[in-house]
């Protein structure tokens, strides 16, 4: 398995206000904190229905336990948004399942 340790993160928390007629609008989105953290697992799977086919990249992450992190943030590791999908406390750390979708080139 490649660990990749102290990998910079920054954690977003995404937020929502509602217009006047009561449907969400504006999304905001307000830096919470910067981490490192280690990569611990990548998968790659793909949506072969679509063109240009679409590349679901999901990653599993470990931060420290002291990070504010909730369901629906938003984090930037290495150049991609992700969007954190589940967080599992563990004894000395925090292990986040985060998601992308990555539009792929058509080969033909």
């Amino acid at each position: 398995m490649n660990h990749r340790f102290h990998t910079p993160l920054a954690l977003y928390r995404v937020t929502r206000k509602k217009d006047g007629d009561d449907l969400f609008s504006d999304r905001k989105s307000g830096k919470v904190g910067d981490h490192k953290c280690f990569v611990i697992k990548t998968e790659t799977s793909e949506k072969t229905d679509e063109k240009p086919v679409l590349y679901i990249i999901k990653k599993t992450i470990g931060l420290p336990k002291s990070a504010d992190v909730k369901l629906s943030d938003e984090i930037h590791l290495l150049g991609r948004r992700y969007l954190v999908i589940d967080a599992i406390p563990r004894r000395y750390w925090r292990e986040i399942l985060v998601t992308c979708e990555v539009k792929g080139s058509e080969h033909s």
